[in-house]
């Protein structure tokens, strides 16, 4: 096997080959997006790229119409690496958060290794995890056991800045339904008003957000409550989605708001039904793995912030990739495409991910991650210390995590 250094640059090289490629594919996402759990068009394209390339495809896997796993076996026994693309669009602002640059890095990082493949040992994944907008399609897909026999994860996300890790907090969305009984507005005594529940509700966490911990947010929207004034609403429902920088106090907080909901159903004498989507788990920092891409980017010639900076407070985004981050040692370095004072989620940063000028940032990206590969594959010190830091987090209940706020 090569010195590990000379592999870089072999792979940096295959990723300049690669580069029109990248872009090309990255562009046709963002000019077709995709819901999330709809992006038929998406998953074709990178499964179509990835073939090529001598992968082995699988569509539609862990019963999600647009999931897929390719792998590239070296022949040579190894760690197994898993690149995770994303490639749903959000709702009116079509590739607002990137996806598209998400999807093509990752399928393009294992390309790069399998093009270098007879000098590597071990396996190169790219797993597609589709709505992580919504649903959260890596979960399902850890739950089938696609990451069993994974020994690290890797995967980036454009933002407003550059760093070796992407600090994200838990999520916890609920749906409230109250069901009471319509009745004309002059004799309310007659009826149930389900939109009184609704009200009590969301006035109920406004009072109770004093007694949360200050890393706590929510938001919510009102999505029926009647159809006229002169009606008593006899249903009514309301979303809700509470953040905390860790899980552990988020199930907390929303065991909270599932008694407040009970109890006001109660008292308004209006039958409730909570449902709960799936949680998103903080990311888990890798310390071992921040320093693998934090030495690639310096190698490449890339400043970063450094990851002392990049507490879970300091930035409130949440995503399925946190999941990922609990069950198998991962990393997702973020890539600024645009200045800080564009957000995400914003139509400008939606024009940021089709801007020719990022071309050459979305090839480093990939550089970045295909060397960060290499690190895993051929280092074994460097994993077994990986796989020791996470086993130390999780027989902790990843409760005592580097980089962490402390409350």
């Amino acid at each position: 096997m090569e010195e590990i250094g000379v592999l870089k640059g072999l792979v940096a090289r295959e990723v300049d080959g690669l580069e029109s490629s990248i872009w090309e594919t990255s562009s046709a996402i963002h000019a077709n997006p995709e819901l999330g759990m709809k992006e038929y068009e998406s998953s074709k394209l990178l499964c179509s790229e990835l073939e090529k390339f001598g992968f082995d495809v699988k569509l539609g896997v862990g019963g999600l119409p647009t999931s897929f796993m390719a792998t590239f076996d070296t022949g040579v026994e190894g760690p197994h690496i898993c690149y995770l693309a994303e490639y749903d669009a959000l709702p009116e602002l079509g590739h607002a958060c990137g996806h598209n640059i998400i999807g093509s890095t990752a399928v393009f990082s294992g390309v790069a290794l399998s093009k270098i493949g007879g000098k590597l040992r071990g396996r190169i994944t790219v797993l597609g995890t589709p709505d992580e907008e919504g649903s959260g399609g890596k979960i399902p897909l850890i739950k089938a056991g696609y990451f069993r026999d994974v020994d690290a994860a890797i995967m980036n996300h454009p933002m407003n800045f550059t760093a070796p890790w992407m600090p994200t907090v838990a999520l916890g969305e609920l749906t409230v339904k109250f069901t009471g009984k319509g009745a004309h507005y002059s004799t309310p005594h007659r009826g149930t008003n389900a939109l009184d529940g609704v009200l009590l509700t969301l006035n109920c966490l406004n009072t109770l957000r004093h007694g949360f911990r200050n890393d706590v947010i929510f938001g919510y929207t009102v999505d029926r409550g009647g159809i006229n004034p002169s009606v008593i609403p006899d249903v009514a429902t309301a979303r809700i989605a509470v953040k905390s920088t860790d899980v552990s106090n988020l199930r907390l907080v929303l065991a909270t708001v599932h008694r407040c909901v009970k109890g006001i159903g109660s008292t308004v004498r209006a039958k409730v039904e909570v449902t709960d989507a799936p949680v998103y788990e903080e990311s888990i920092p890798n310390l071992t793995l921040i320093e693998a891409v934090s030495n690639n980017f310096s190698q490449l010639g890339i400043s970063f912030k450094s990851p002392d900076l990049m507490s879970r407070s300091m930035i409130y985004i949440s995503t399925d990739y946190g999941n990922v981050s609990h069950v198998v040692p991962s990393v997702s370095p973020v890539v600024a495409i645009s200045s800080a004072a564009v957000g995400l989620h914003t139509p400008e940063f939606a024009r940021a991910a089709i801007d020719k000028k990022n071309r050459r940032t979305v090839a480093n990206i990939t550089k970045v991650m295909a060397m960060t590969g290499i690190d895993v594959l051929m280092n074994d010190r460097l994993l077994e210390n990986a796989k020791k830091e996470f086993n130390r987090y999780a027989a902790a209940g990843f409760k005592d995590t580097p980089l962490s706020p402390v409350y």
